[in-house]
Formats: C-alpha cells, sequence, structure tokens
C-alpha cells in the first residue's frame, strides 16, 4: 500500500505541463504520452505503447510472458509503433516486440474512473490493439485500455507436450490483466473496478480468462460480444500436427521428426517473417468446405495444456463451466442477430459450399461432437440439415445454410455458454439486431437476419472526426447512445440498466435464469425489447441433438 501511495505522489509530481505531453513515472521507468481531444471537446491523455511484458524474443520466443526490463531514458508513448505478425500481412511495422499496452484516460490527477479493457479480436491470426479507438468512452468518463498480443504461430503454436505447452497469447493478455490491475490508478483508474470485454477471438480470451482461478480479483466483470471458449473456432485440435507440418515447411527433417526440443529450437532460430510466412502456408493447404475454420475449429487457437508450471488450462473448458470452476463476476454476453453474414458476403462462394454440404452432409457436423462412424456421422448431418431446410437441400435455401453457419459457428455456443455460466454469476444476454448503416454491413439473404459479425464495434469506437455521425440515422444515433449506455453502465455498476432511463426506453434488463424454464434476453433493435428464448427453434434442435449423443464430455459446443 505504501508503496503504491508513494509512486503515486511522484506520479503528482512529475506531471508536467498537462496541456503539452504529460511525464508518468511508472515502476519501470518513466513515459512521455500526449494530450488529444474528441469530436465533443472532450480532452485526454493517451499513451500509447506501453510495455506490460519483456520483448518475446530469442529463447522467449513460445515462452510465456516475463516483466519487462527497466529503462533509463523517459519511453516515448506517444504512438503504438507496432503490432504483432499476423498471417496474411506484409505490413512493415509487424514486430515480436509487441507486447504493449494503450491507455486513453480523460483525468490524470482525479479519479478514481471506471476502467475498461479490450481485447481485440481476429480469429487469433490478426488483428491489433490500435483498430479500437477511446473517444466515445473518454466522452462518458471511463478509462479505456487496449492490449496487443501474440497471435497466430508465436501466440499459439503448441506440440502439446511440455516443450512448447501453447496458450502464450491468452498469457499474455492475462498478464497485461495484471499490469492494468497494478498499475491503472496511477492514470486516475479503479483497479477495483475493471472489467474486460472484447469482441470475437477477443470475446472468447475474455472467456477463456474466465477459466483461469490467476485472475481472481484482477476484473470484476466481463463483456462477451459474440465468442466464448465454447465456440468450435476457439479451440485448437491438432496442434502438434500443425506445429510440426508448419515447421517442415522451413525444414524438411520435420516431415519425419517428432522430436519436440529439435523444434523449438529450430523454430526458436528461424526469422520470425519466414515463420509467420510458414503459418500462411500450413492455412492455405488446410483450407477446404470440410473443414471451414469458422464451423470447426482455428489452425492457430487455444489448446487444453498438459500440466506444466505457466499452464493455462488444463482441462476441457466445457466441463470446467459445467461444474463452476469459473471466476464468478457479473458478465454481459450476447451475438448479433446473423453473425456469419460477415463470411458469406459473395454469393457465388455461399452457393458453392451449400451444394458441397449437401454433397457431404458429413462435412455439416461440429468435430465436438466426436462422431467417428461415417454412417452416423451423415446421418447427423441429414438430422442438422433437417433443423434449418426440412430436409431440403441447402443449395436451395441459401438464407438458412447462412442461419445453420450462424448458429453452429456463433450462436449455440454463446446461449449455452450464458445458460451454464447463469446458475454462477449474474449474467445478462443480448442480441444486436439493429440493422443501421453505421453497422457498415450491406450482405442480406432471404430467410436469414441482417446484422452480421462484429457491426456492433463501429457503434463502440472512433477516433476524432471518424466519430462524426451526422450523415448517418437519427436511429444510428440513438442506437450508438444506447449501446454506449449499457455497456459503460455495465461496467461501473456491474449491471446494465442499474436506474430507469428515457435514452434506454425506460426497460430493465433482466439476468438470465433458467430456473422455471425461461431465459429473458435483451433484444437491441430499433426499440429494446426483452424477450424470451434466443433463437429458441434451432437452439432446442441443436441441444437435443447433442443429448441425443449420450455423452457430455465435450471440449466446445
Amino acid at each position: 500500500m505504501w508503496r503504491k501511495i508513494l509512486l503515486a505522489l511522484a506520479t503528482l509530481s512529475q506531471i508536467k505541463d498537462l496541456e503539452a505531453e504529460p511525464l508518468m513515472q511508472l515502476p519501470n521507468g518513466q513515459i512521455r504520452g500526449r494530450e488529444a481531444v474528441t469530436l465533443e471537446n472532450r480532452t485526454f491523455y493517451a499513451f500509447e505503447g506501453i510495455p506490460y511484458a519483456a520483448a518475446p524474443i530469442g529463447p522467449l520466443r513460445f515462452k510465456a510472458p516475463q516483466p519487462p526490463p527497466n529503462w533509463d531514458d523517459v519511453l516515448d508513448t506517444t504512438q503504438i509503433a507496432v503490432k504483432c505478425f499476423q498471417t496474411a500481412s506484409n505490413d512493415d511495422r509487424e514486430s515480436e516486440d509487441c507486447l504493449y499496452v494503450n491507455v486513453y484516460t480523460p483525468e490524470l490527477a482525479t479519479g478514481p474512473l471506471p476502467v475498461m479493457a479490450f481485447i481485440h479480436g481476429g480469429g487469433f491470426v490478426d488483428g491489433a490493439s490500435e483498430s479500437f479507438q477511446p473517444d466515445l468512452f473518454i466522452n462518458n468518463e471511463v478509462i479505456l485500455v487496449t492490449i496487443n498480443y501474440r497471435i497466430g504461430a508465436f501466440g499459439f503454436l503448441s506440440t502439446q507436450d511440455e516443450i512448447i505447452p501453447g496458450n502464450n497469447g491468452l498469457k499474455d493478455q492475462q498478464f497485461a490483466i495484471q499490469w492494468i490491475h497494478d498499475n491503472i490508478y496511477l492514470f486516475g483508474g479503479d483497479s477495483e473496478k475493471v472489467t474486460i470485454f472484447g469482441q470475437s477471438a477477443g470475446s472468447a480470451s475474455c472467456a477463456y480468462q474466465l477459466l483461469n482461478q490467476k485472475s481472481v480479483d484482477l476484473f470484476q466483470g466481463a463483456i462477451l460480444e459474440s465468442g466464448t471458449f465454447l465456440s468450435p473456432w476457439a479451440f485448437q485440435r491438432r496442434a502438434r500436427e500443425i506445429a510440426f507440418t508448419t515447421a517442415a515447411f522451413l525444414n524438411s527433417t520435420f516431415e519425419t521428426s517428432d522430436d519436440s526440443q529439435a523444434l523449438l529450437e529450430f523454430l526458436q532460430s528461424v526469422d520470425a517473417r519466414d515463420l509467420d510466412a510458414a503459418a500462411e502456408k500450413y492455412h492455405n493447404m488446410e483450407y477446404s468446405f470440410e473443414d471451414v475454420e469458422i464451423l470447426q475449429g482455428f489452425y492457430w487457437a487455444p489448446v487444453v495444456e498438459v500440466k506444466n508450471v505457466d499452464a493455462f488450462i488444463t482441462k476441457n473448458m466445457y466441463g470446467l463451466l459445467q461444474a463452476g470452476n469459473v471466476i464468478k463476476v457479473p458478465t454481459l454476453v450476447g451475438i448479433t442477430s446473423e453473425e456469419n453474414l460477415l463470411f458469406n458476403s459473395d454469393p457465388a462462394t455461399l452457393q458453392s459450399m451449400a451444394e458441397a454440404f449437401d454433397q457431404q452432409l458429413d462435412w455439416v457436423v461440429p468435430n465436438d461432437m466426436q462422431i467417428s462412424d461415417q454412417t452416423n456421422r451423415t446421418e447427423m448431418g441429414r438430422m442438422i440439415r433437417e433443423l434449418y431446410t426440412s430436409g431440403e437441400p441447402f443449395a436451395d435455401h441459401l438464407g438458412d445454410t447462412v442461419r445453420f453457419t450462424s448458429d453452429t459457428s456463433f450462436t449455440r455456443s454463446v446461449i449455452k455458454h450464458a445458460e451454464l455460466y447463469s446458475q454462477f454469476a449474474e449474467t445478462y444476454f443480448y442480441i444486436f439486431s439493429y440493422d443501421g448503416a453505421l453497422g457498415n454491413g450491406n450482405v442480406h439473404y432471404d430467410g436469414a437476419e441482417n446484422v452480421g459479425h462484429g457491426e456492433e464495434t463501429f457503434y463502440l469506437f472512433c477516433s476524432g472526426e471518424g466519430c462524426d455521425a451526422s450523415a448517418f440515422s437519427e436511429q444510428d444515433q440513438i442506437t450508438r447512445s444506447r449501446l454506449l449506455k449499457l455497456w459503460i453502465d455495465f461496467a461501473t455498476y456491474q449491471n446494465p440498466t442499474p436506474s430507469t432511463s428515457e435514452l434506454l426506453q425506460n426497460i430493465t434488463w433482466p439476468a438470465v435464469s433458467t430456473e422455471d424454464g425461461d431465459f429473458y434476453y435483451l433484444d437491441i433493435g430499433e426499440n429494446l425489447q426483452v424477450k424470451n428464448h434466443p433463437k429458441e427453434d434451432t437452439y432446442k434442435g441443436w441441444n437435443s441433438l447433442y443429448e441425443s449423443l449420450d455423452f457430455n464430455d465435450f471440449d466446445t459446443y
């Protein structure tokens, strides 16, 4: 406690002219930030590129994060100059030295303010903190922190043993959350009021953070936007095979070698860009309609580790959640009304996929069902198609095909997560169904809903002139204000509707409780409406199919 008080006093004494470039004393050294202003003329302070861990290079590649070294000179944190290596990208700013947080605060010398820590998505292979700007949160007196973490092979390669256990991207996130908990008071933040939130793979990452008991008390709430550890894409099923095949692109001896230590030593010695290119080559080699990543599992994603000193997770996620072996904090969780519109923008490709599914019905069966018998798998595929087309070909019902892909990629697993988690902590469920131009979605199919994956993020994040929504409809602007208020009230009070509000049409968002057979949720459309049983027909059908398997040792769902 005294150490924190003394450091805070030292920090206040070293904040220079707040109208210029603020200096901040951190435990590792001084940093220099910058002053900025929102479109609504709200001054705030930005510190971008603060190291929260040592650069994971050389012998630290594929290792759990380590504390950053101290620095002597004032560190320039006025911009984030790097992003972590990612597949399908040739950005010159990509680097392994990328473990940084960005802190955006409305105040430095006052507070404490609620803190929202955002984990970006991108399928565990791309994305960066810089894409999610703070202005709308600043306008509402909230500190926003955004996090870079290792992705692709650098963050999720695993030999499924103690040599390269995996999950370093998740360990980076936890390390960053610990940094936020320990240091955010220096920026005017309340370390006892931290909410983690994320979208897509960032949402699944937040869900994974709920499984690691080392994170108890590091955050007080979580917001999961379209992703959970139960999502079939959020789990790497053939990690050892993928690791050796990727290495073999760079060194043919690994086509036959089974030596994890040799693989580690070799991959720690290769150039980072060569490793990144090999990881992308593996992705390109594997892609087919039989194994669509968003339906069946990403090639670079979290794994269940063998027991080791730095292990993040060593048991199946479904069983941990079902047993209540989770961090129990209030959670807001939900989906968009038709997630997979984002991944099916080309009707011709969708048509080809639907025809392929009709010819190979076993391809629509989730791998987490663990059905190996071909006849049984094909029969399960037939029953799955029955849920959507009453047995007619997918190819004749493209809208229903999109509904199937949305449900199997996102809807089913996210609803199941909320259903199980609500037994242990306050859980608020939503469907974002508002189809506005601000959401930047323009893909539609007859028979499907209209709001695709990630559209809600356009209502939450922006910077400077990019926040000017005057060209959009009044309803778009109202929806932005509503979404921000719900998210920020949840972060502030661990309840999205702590009191009635005219902006929110005086609704009270009920927590999920399934004891009496109900599942209330908030539909966020042109109006806010409390409804019962999200995606009821197909969700009930999926539940019946899973129950027919007569086992429940699932990993994803």
